[in-house]
Parts: structure tokens; C-alpha cells; sequence
């Protein structure tokens, strides 16, 4: 491109981006420049500052505890223990939610803190077994919920 330090409102001009370049694309970049082009379409420029905005709580500023969750938790929020207790279910699914709520449940991850355990392995995909991956990342459990 040959406007190096020009920023986006500099360029944007309506429903195009104002710039040219030095060498000729093919299909595949020009594919992704269309989708930058698409992307920078949908952000409405304002005459503000711009600020950093912490997306990982309601207030938006930093807190430790809201990344304590995010690394220790991996962003799952905990569940209100008692109200799973209010939920009209089989006892059975109670204690189930209960020890899915504190990270009980014998994932391989939590029997190697019991037993020895050589591979931490999930069975469908070979990644790590986690609460959070057999129930939430796991390819194969996203197919059945």
C-alpha cells in the first residue's frame, strides 16, 4: 500500500477505502481485501478518543478477578450452586450439575490429580480432556449438543 502512515479515517471516504498499491493482487488477496474493505464498513468512526474497553466484565475496566476466571476457569462463569438445586430435575442430574459446577467431574485431566494417568487425552479428538473441553470445545461434543 502507498499510504503507509495514513490511519482508516484518513482513507475511509463514505462506503470506500481511498488507497493504492504498488503490485497487482491474486484472487486469494483480493478476496481478503474485499473483506477487510467489509469489515472496516461496519465500524462507525466518531470524533472521540479512543479508549480501551475490558470486555471481560460488565463495567468494562480491568479488575484481577475477572482475569483470575478467565485463566483459572476458562471464562466459564461458576453456577449458582443453590439455584441448581431449585431446577425440577432427576437427583441424579442435580449431583451431576453440582459436581460439573466444582470441577469434580472425572475428566482425565482431574483423575490424574488422583492416579497416574499417561495420556490426557480426549478419546474423540486427542486434545486435552478438560471440563471445559468435553463439554464446551470438544469438535465432537459440539455435534451432539
Amino acid at each position: 500500500m502507498n499510504e503507509k502512515t495514513a490511519s482508516i479515517s484518513d482513507l475511509w471516504v463514505g462506503i470506500n477505502l481511498r488507497c493504492t498499491f504498488r503490485r497487482c493482487f491474486d484472487d486469494r488477496l483480493v478476496e481478503q481485501w474485499e473483506t477487510i474493505v467489509r469489515l472496516v464498513s461496519t465500524v462507525e468512526l466518531k470524533d472521540e478518543e479512543d479508549r480501551l474497553i475490558w470486555q471481560l466484565n460488565a463495567s468494562g475496566r480491568y479488575s484481577s478477578h475477572s482475569l483470575y476466571g478467565v485463566v483459572n476457569f476458562g471464562g466459564i462463569k461458576h453456577v449458582f450452586t443453590p439455584a441448581v438445586w431449585k431446577i425440577h430435575i432427576p437427583p441424579r442430574v442435580h449431583f451431576f450439575l453440582w459436581l460439573l459446577s466444582k470441577n469434580k467431574i472425572l475428566t482425565r485431566d482431574n483423575l490424574a490429580l488422583r492416579q497416574k494417568v499417561d495420556d490426557k487425552s480426549c478419546v474423540f479428538c486427542e486434545e486435552k480432556e478438560t471440563v471445559n473441553h468435553l463439554f464446551f470445545e470438544c469438535v465432537v461434543a459440539k455435534l451432539i449438543w
